[in-house]
């Protein structure tokens, strides 16, 4: 006899979302940045920034394991009150459906320059919202179901890159290991933890999944993973396409793409890696568009949050029509990363005091 299901998602269902939530950045102008600021020890920022960013995630996922019900923002209203934790709310929600809208433009701008440069930005970007909607308003266990069965195949497919292309790759481009020097690098790691920032927004879907052991593992698996991930990528970027030129090189993934081949005779694959990586992208922007409904109602308190799906959809298309070009998003995007690293790291901390001094407050009371 089949079960009937909860609507609560499982270890490889969650672990999934938190893979393409996080773990598709290595493929986009994550890099772009990285290269900038860490120049050839770019692959080390992801590991440090996941390191730096899991500290806090601990202390939060103690505090919402004490508060077992709660997610991120019922935990914020309850530790905050009623209005500071309406203004937190509102500006978690801020951060996530910008970093929506310039992504998704970071994205379609990928494609127009890179695959159809004769289309129109607003029919690719209209086209990628429309779709990212549909699957979005489907629900969150439908999205993490999918989830799960297209992870195997984009992994085999990352792989399968990796081979394609290690015959020119040079591990030695790596040298100077150091890059610009440690302490800049531990310094450009903190300032852009946020790469890793969707993991404490994340645990707004700590009542979405069975258990606390279940959100514990796939949190603390996913960011490693994804870590490590992201900063193998950059290091293969620099293995095949050597410093400096890989700083001045535009999709550092895509250029990967169009350079990889099966032998002598069989090139201009990048067709297969493009399509997968269409799949990947629409399961991405489903799952931040699905989390930005749920920070903004949740926030404002409302009961339902699958309407909300269409008016932010609407947004996003209509607000990553704004900017003029990749320059002008890569600015504002750098701006976001820095300035909500800096909320996104010390809130769990924040909450940690507030949580303390409560239960203090409250022992002292009786």
């Amino acid at each position: 006899m089949i079960k009937p299901s909860d609507g609560k998602l499982g270890k490889r269902e969650f672990l999934s979302i938190v893979l393409f939530t996080v773990g598709i950045k290595f493929t986009d102008t994550t890099p772009d940045l990285l290269f900038t600021y860490g120049k050839n020890a770019a692959w080390m920022l992801p590991i440090l920034s996941g390191l730096l960013i899991g500290i806090p995630l601990l202390l939060l996922l103690g505090l919402l394991k004490k508060h077992e019900t709660l997610g991120l923002i019922e935990l914020i209203h309850r530790l905050m009150g009623k209005y500071f934790g309406f203004a937190v709310g509102l500006t978690l929600f801020f951060i996530m459906l910008t970093g929506t809208i310039l992504n998704t433009r970071n994205y379609i701008d990928i494609v127009n320059t890179m695959y159809y440069p004769k289309t129109p930005i607003f029919y690719l970007q209209l086209f990628l919202i429309a779709v990212c909607f549909f699957v979005a308003n489907r629900g969150f266990e439908t999205i993490g179901r999918m989830a799960w069965i297209i992870l195997p195949y984009i992994q085999v497919i990352i792989i399968l890159l990796v081979v394609f292309v290690w015959q020119d790759s040079d591990w030695m481009h790596l040298f100077p290991i150091l890059g610009p020097g440690l302490d800049q690098v531990f310094k450009q790691s903190m300032w852009h933890n946020s790469i890793f920032g969707e993991m404490i927004l994340l645990t707004a879907f700590y009542t979405y999944t069975k258990s606390h052991s279940v959100f514990r593992f796939t949190a603390l698996v996913g960011i490693s993973f994804t870590s490590i991930q992201i900063a193998f990528f950059c290091a293969i970027y620099v293995f095949v396409f050597d410093f400096p030129a890989v700083n001045h090189l535009i999709y550092p993934f895509h250029q990967l793409a169009r350079t990889a081949a099966i032998g002598q005779m069989i090139t201009n694959v990048e067709a297969l890696f493009f399509g997968f990586w269409i799949i990947s992208t629409v399961i991405h922007f489903s799952i931040v568009l699905y989390l930005s409904a749920v920070l903004f109602a949740k926030t404002v308190k409302l009961d339902e949050f699958e309407p909300l799906l269409l008016p932010l959809s609407g947004l996003a298309l209509l607000l990553g029509l704004l900017p003029e070009n990749i320059i002008v998003t890569t600015a504002f995007r750098e701006i976001l990363l820095k300035s909500s690293s800096i909320i996104l790291l010390s809130l769990p901390f924040v909450l940690w005091i507030l949580d303390r001094w409560k239960g203090r407050h409250g022992n002292e009371s009786n």
